[in-house]
């Protein structure tokens, strides 16, 4: 066998062999052929390609469990000339392959974003050849290793899954062209040569997504669609959650409870390491004694329990009997790609989520490709067919499509250090554009112990990333009271900012429901012309307004860079000129961060959990210097009603000419919708005016 890890279906070829036919391909698909290969084409949308080869043998490959549109776009004008060369056109581009397996893919103007190209196959492998425009970069994949991010930029590299590291088969160009080789499995090799990306498969077929659209928001659109759209997390989520390996008994873990909400820091969640359990899936009922999770709830906390891929014991023997289990270098995981050990795995969940578990930390799974995939889709699946509630679960790793059942990631056992926090940033915006929009990382790091001033940093760094989460070692302190009066003081001053920004996040994340745009972007995005920013990962943007530029390093200076325009300082209040790099030098309890000319701004008050009290009233930053719209987004945070329509917009804008703010009508509703609203429109100089919102329309003037 070749040396790669491959997946659960691949494992046991009596049991699922590796190529199955699919009658849905049937339809809208042309085919051809390259030496000792099949060639079928389609498109699956308007702005995607499919393109499958396979040995003329064998029947065509399952569709990927990673892609959640499988079947051909019935409106593709698909034509095959007598010569054979296949056709496929829509509205956003055109592909073409011809027999030999000779590649062409154009946009919709007819420029050609991929001028020639090959699939050929060698050696139980596919090899892709693609000429494109020899000044393209490519962005996405993943990053480098566990606590180095690796630059955005990815001409060369391995796919892999590790714990901290996560490279995945998608890679897209600035030249308005991506790619998916959404086989099933890691080991995927490319790199570019002057104008000619080579992608090696270590398989005996190739299945190829080819996107096209006229930016990068586009590609991560077509991506988005052709994975599956991430919903909305759970509105707690967005608050501040503590994590630690190492309780004592049911009194220490209490003991925490009590003291975050007694000393005033806010916190939605916490969540427990092996401390919890026995038996695979029993509460330690010496730490977790029965009422404690009905004792959370009514402080405002939510549990998150650790989930392992393995059982032990008589568990582990059962499901060894059944041919459950898949021998990997970390024991003995179960195969989560049987539906019969799924539903008993899941069955056992099932009084978990009754006593009222609200989410998952899934570890250690990285034995395959597609193994993280499997638990948290498992995990949706049963969750979804038993609670109305929002499904969540975090991992330290991803596949293709994981974003749809709810899952979230997180950067891997990190250490303690300076440079690690350095890196942080950098691979949580190579997720992102690898199309894993909610990550975060052991706030902290894992392995050592931050000194106080690390951990403040951390946590400020860590107010601006979609998932706010610290975590420490074996009984090593993750809580601000820990690190001393000056470090915690800053700590707490920046949670509590978290949760005045939870308003803009959440708006945030229905935006990437709706378009693919992950919440974390790195600058490029919306400064696509400015080398500067190219590869700059030690700041980044919130959405498309909002500049964060923690201090990632020991003494509080930085060098911050503002592309071309005007902005202003988030803390003071100061304009700003962009187009130039400022040194400034950072108090403690003080976290950079910039907000673009023409931005309309919402920020909460400060809560001590998420569903303490309604969001009101609710500050309007407006940030004058050019017009500016915000569509402010809610709903009831914790079900799915909102996909079925329950929720609520209120449309905001700003004339600058004017110097007016319309707040416009609200656009529908939800139950438990908070009907009169409390605004305070705040100008950068301080100025400010009242308003009360009951869903019509107001105007406030300055």
């Amino acid at each position: 066998m070749p040396p790669f890890k491959i997946t659960y279906y691949a494992a046991v070829l009596a049991v699922f062999p590796l190529f199955a036919p699919i009658a849905a391909r049937a339809a809208a698909t042309a085919s051809t052929s390259a030496p000792g290969l099949n060639i079928t084409v389609s498109a699956v949308d308007p702005s995607t390609f499919h393109l499958v080869a396979y040995p003329k043998a064998a029947a065509p490959p399952s569709v990927s469990l990673f892609v959640a549109q499988t079947a051909p776009w019935s409106k593709a004008v698909v034509r095959k000339s007598a010569s054979g060369v296949v056709t496929v056109q829509t509205p956003q581009g055109v592909l073409e392959v011809s027999p030999g397996g000779r590649v062409r893919l154009r946009d919709h103007a007819g420029h050609a974003l991929l001028s020639s190209g090959t699939v050929a196959s060698s050696n139980y492998s596919v090899t892709l050849t693609l000429t494109h425009g020899k000044d393209e970069r490519f962005y996405g994949v993943g990053n480098e290793s566990r606590d180095h991010s690796g630059p955005l930029t990815h001409p060369s590299g391995t796919s892999a899954v590790d714990n901290g590291a996560t490279r995945v088969p998608f890679l897209w160009s600035t030249g308005g062209w991506s790619l998916l080789a959404a086989n099933n499995l890691t080991g995927s090799t490319w790199k570019d040569d002057a104008g000619t990306l080579t992608w090696t498969t270590p398989a005996p077929y190739l299945d190829l997504y080819l996107s096209v659209a006229p930016d990068a928001y586009g590609l991560l659109n077509a991506e988005s669609r052709l994975t599956g759209r991430a919903p909305i997390p759970p509105r707690w989520t967005f608050g501040f959650m503590v994590s630690r390996w190492g309780y004592g008994d049911a009194t220490d873990i209490q003991d925490k409870w009590t003291q975050f909400r007694n000393r005033k820091i806010p916190v939605d969640a916490f969540i427990y390491d092996y401390d919890w359990f026995d038996n695979d899936w029993d509460f330690n009922t010496n730490r977790f004694p029965v009422g404690s999770l009905a004792k959370m709830k009514k402080m405002g906390l939510h549990f998150v329990g650790i989930r392992k891929p393995r059982v032990n014991g008589a568990n582990l023997d059962f499901a060894r009997k059944q041919g459950w289990i898949l021998n990997s270098s970390l024991g003995v995981d179960l195969r989560f790609d049987l539906p019969e050990a799924r539903s008993w795995w899941w069955s056992h969940h099932i009084p978990l989520v009754q006593a009222g578990v609200d989410g998952w930390w899934n570890d250690e799974a990285e034995q395959s490709a597609d193994e993280f995939f499997q638990m948290a889709k498992t995990q949706w699946d049963g969750w979804r067919a038993m609670s109305p509630r929002r499904a969540w679960t975090i991992s330290r790793a991803f596949a293709p499509g994981m974003q749809r059942y709810g899952a979230a990631t997180w950067t891997g056992d990190i250490r303690s250090e300076w440079e690690t926090l350095q890196n942080q940033p950098g691979t949580m915006l190579n997720w992102s554009m690898a199309g894993m929009p909610y990550s975060g990382q052991d706030i902290g790091g894992f392995i050592g112990k931050p000194s106080p001033e690390l951990y403040a940093r951390w946590v400020e760094e860590g107010v601006f990333v979609p998932v706010m989460r610290v975590h420490g070692n074996l009984g090593s302190d993750r809580w601000p009271w820990a690190f001393g009066e000056d470090s915690g003081a800053a700590a707490v001053k920046a949670i509590e900012l978290r949760y005045r920004l939870i308003p803009y996040l959440y708006t945030l994340a229905a935006q990437t429901e709706a378009t693919g745009a992950p919440m974390m972007r790195p600058l490029f995005l919306e400064f696509p012309k400015d080398e500067k920013t190219f590869d700059l990962r030690d700041e980044w943007l919130m959405g498309d307004r909002l500049l964060a530029a923690p201090v990632l390093n020991e003494g509080g200076a930085r060098d911050v860079y503002l592309p071309a325009g005007q902005w202003y300082d988030f803390n003071t209040g100061a304009s700003v000129a962009g187009a130039e790099t400022r040194h400034i030098q950072a108090a403690l309890d003080v976290i950079p961060a910039y907000v673009r000319a023409g931005t309309i701004l919402p920020l909460g008050p400060v809560l001590q959990y998420t569903g303490e009290k309604p969001i009101d009233p609710l500050e309007v930053r407006v940030y004058p210097g050019a017009d500016a719209s915000f569509t402010l987004y809610e709903d009831n945070g914790d079900n799915y009603d909102y996909q079925k329509g329950a929720c609520s917009r209120i449309p905001m804008h700003w004339d600058d000419r004017a110097r007016t703010l319309t707040v416009s009508p609200r656009v529908g509703s939800y139950p438990g919708m908070l009907m009169t609203r409390h605004l305070n429109v705040v100008l950068p100089s301080g100025v400010r005016k009242s308003v009360t919102y009951v869903g019509n329309a107001v105007r406030v003037g300055f």
